[in-house]
C-alpha cells in the first residue's frame, strides 16, 4: 500500500483542497545562492509544494525558479509566512503584498503566522521599505530593538505568552486580519506556525467561515510532537513539519547519523532522508525537507510505507519536552514559545 501523495486541508465555506504530502523547504540561513537552482531542480523532480517565508529572503529567487521550471503555477502549492514584526493587524496584509510582489505571484496557496508573538515595528514606513537581504540589520527589516532585543507587542501576542509577562494579549485581531486576506483572494488558506495547543485553542472559536488550515512545527523522531499533532487532527488542522531531518543537538549529535535510524534505512533499502520523510507522511503529516543536492532532492521524494515495527522504532526515539529540539531552530530573543 503506497503513501498518499496529498492530504486535504480546510479552506473557506466548509470546502477542502489538496496539499501535496511532501513539501520542499526553502529556509536559506543567510545564504540564498543555492535557492533558485535547487528549487528548479526540486520542481523538475516532481515537488509541487514549496514552503517559504518573508524572513527567509528568497522570495525573488523562488519566483524565478517557479517560472524557469516550466511547471504551471496552478500546479504548485506555495506557502509563505509573515515575520512577527508584521503581526499587528494593520500590517498583516502588507507583508503578504511584499511576498507576492517579490515572488511575482498573484496569490499564495497558504499564508501563515510565523510565530505566536508580535514584535513592534520601527514604523509602518520602515515595514514598507524592509528587506531581507543577508546583510540587512534588524532595524532595516523593520524590527524595533531595545537593548539589542526585539520589543514584543504583548497586546497582540497570544494570551498565554502575554500572561507570562503579566500582560494581557490576544492574537485574535491578527487572525481576523489574516482571514481577510482570504476574502480578498490574495491567499487560498491561512494557518499558523509554532503554535502550541493552548494557542490553537485561542483561535478555534474565531474560525468562522475561514478555518485554521495547518500548524507548521518542528517534528522528527527526536521530537515527535504527538499531543500537538493529535490535537490538530481532532480539529481538522493539518500538521506540516519543518526540520524533518532534525539539526544538531547541543552535544553535537545528529539524527542523520543515529545508528538506529541508519540501520532502519539500510533494512528498507532507503537513504536516511527517504526513511524520515516516509515516517512523517505515514503519520499523516507533511514533511518539509530541504536539500541543495540534486540526488538527495530526488531521493527525498521517493517515500514508501514502512512496516509497523520500523515505525515503532522511530517513534521510540522521541524525547520529552525540549530535549529533542535542535539548536539551529527558533528565534533568538528568548521567548518560551513551545508549550503543550
Amino acid at each position: 500500500m503506497s503513501l498518499p501523495n496529498a492530504f486535504p486541508i480546510r479552506v473557506a465555506d466548509g470546502k477542502t483542497i489538496q496539499m501535496p504530502s511532501l513539501g520542499y523547504g526553502t529556509w536559506a540561513s543567510g545564504d540564498t545562492s543555492w535557492a533558485k537552482d535547487a528549487t528548479v531542480t526540486a520542481l523538475k523532480a516532481g515537488y509541487r509544494h514549496l514552503d517559504c517565508a518573508w524572513f527567509y529572503g528568497v522570495d525573488e529567487v523562488i519566483g524565478q525558479a517557479i517560472r524557469e521550471s516550466g511547471v504551471p503555477r496552478e500546479q504548485i502549492f506555495v506557502t509563505s509566512k509573515f515575520w512577527p514584526n508584521f503581526g499587528h493587524p494593520e500590517n498583516v496584509e502588507l507583508c503578504l503584498d511584499k511576498i507576492l510582489k517579490g515572488m511575482g505571484l498573484d496569490y499564495l496557496d497558504q499564508y501563515l503566522a510565523h510565530w505566536p508573538c508580535v514584535i513592534q515595528p520601527v514604523s509602518r514606513q520602515a515595514l514598507e521599505q524592509a528587506n531581507t537581504s543577508p546583510e540587512t540589520s534588524p532595524e532595516q527589516r523593520g524590527i524595533l530593538l531595545k537593548d539589542g532585543k526585539p520589543v514584543i507587542d504583548w497586546q497582540h501576542s497570544t494570551s498565554n505568552l502575554a500572561a507570562q509577562q503579566n500582560q494581557k494579549g490576544t492574537f485574535v485581531p491578527t487572525w481576523r486580519a489574516m482571514q481577510e486576506t482570504v476574502r480578498k483572494g490574495k491567499t487560498r488558506t491561512v494557518g499558523v506556525s509554532n503554535f502550541s495547543i493552548s494557542e490553537l485553542e485561542e483561535l478555534l472559536p474565531h474560525e468562522a467561515d475561514i478555518p485554521i488550515s495547518c500548524n507548521q512545527i518542528e517534528v522528527h523522531p527526536w521530537l515527535p510532537q504527538n499531543p500537538l499533532i493529535d490535537f490538530g487532527k481532532k480539529h481538522g488542522i493539518l500538521t506540516t513539519c519543518y526540520s524533518p531531518f532534525a539539526g544538531q543537538k547541543a552535544d553535537g549529535a545528529t539524527l542523520l547519523k543515529d545508528p538506529q535510524v541508519n540501520e532502519l534505512a539500510e533494512k528498507n533499502g532507503m537513504d536516511v532522508g527517504q526513511l524520515l520523510q516516509s515516517w512523517a507522511v505515514q503519520r499523516g503529516t507533511v514533511p518539509l525537507g530541504k536539500s541543495a543536492t540534486p540526488a538527495r532532492i530526488r531521493s527525498n521524494l521517493e517515500v514508501r510505507r514502512l512496516g509497523d515495527g520500523d515505525v515503532k522504532v522511530l517513534d521510540g526515539l522521541g524525547l520529552r519536552g525540549d530535549e529533542g529540539r535542535t539548536v539551529d531552530n527558533g528565534p533568538e530573543w528568548g521567548v518560551p514559545f513551545f508549550r503543550n
